[in-house]
């Protein structure tokens, strides 16, 4: 008659034994799930992605950096506003002087290894067909655009609108191509062309 209810009181215990540790399992669990959620919340990826993004910018290009400039062709003379109607992404304002000044068209390819992320520029001189500077201001260093790559290794043709001098001669357009520091990576001439003087 005494070891019935002692085995039923032995199975109770037991069983509450068993949902209490289940319980608390289950209660560690489900802390365990909001703590991860509040320190590592699988929304804020910045940190890590920001981390990743910056070690790709900044990461060096293999090889040596260097930039070529090739193929500088001149075209036959055309006013710059004529050039303005073809390109029209290249118009500034400008008086009527300028959009009546004579030049020519250069075309060539620039090739650019090792500059990612850095601003690089390119210039235009005119030359004597000597190779010296004219002396014409306007004419000697000129900007003709920045640019700054977004990959290692880039390259294309593109052109340019030279002024010529108002004066008889024969004179070439050389393109420079230079670095972060001013410094010339490489350039490239035109043939020697003959500029005549518009009569007054």
């Amino acid at each position: 008659m005494s070891s019935r209810p002692s085995r039923t009181t032995l199975h109770d215990a037991l069983r509450w034994i068993a949902t209490s540790w289940k319980a608390a399992v289950g209660v560690a669990g489900g802390l365990g799930v909001i703590l991860g959620l509040v320190f590592h919340p699988p929304w804020d990826r910045s940190s890590s992605s920001n981390a990743s993004e910056s070690k790709k910018t900044t990461q060096a290009c293999p090889g040596i950096s260097k930039g070529r400039i090739s193929n500088v062709k001149a075209d036959k003379r055309v006013r710059l506003s004529a050039y303005w109607e073809l390109n029209p992404g290249s118009r500034v304002p400008a008086s009527k002087e300028r959009r009546n000044a004579i030049g020519r068209v250069i075309h060539f390819r620039v090739d650019i290894n090792g500059y990612r992320g850095k601003q690089l520029t390119v210039w235009w001189w005119m030359l004597t067909a000597n190779g010296e500077p004219v002396t014409e201001p306007t004419l000697r260093r000129q900007l003709a655009f920045g640019l700054t790559p977004h990959d290692c290794a880039t390259g294309g043709t593109r052109e340019i609108w030279a002024e010529l001098p108002k004066r008889n001669g024969r004179f070439q357009v050389e393109i420079q191509r230079l670095d972060p520091n001013n410094e010339k990576l490489d350039y490239g001439r035109t043939k020697a062309f003959a500029v005549q003087a518009a009569r007054r």
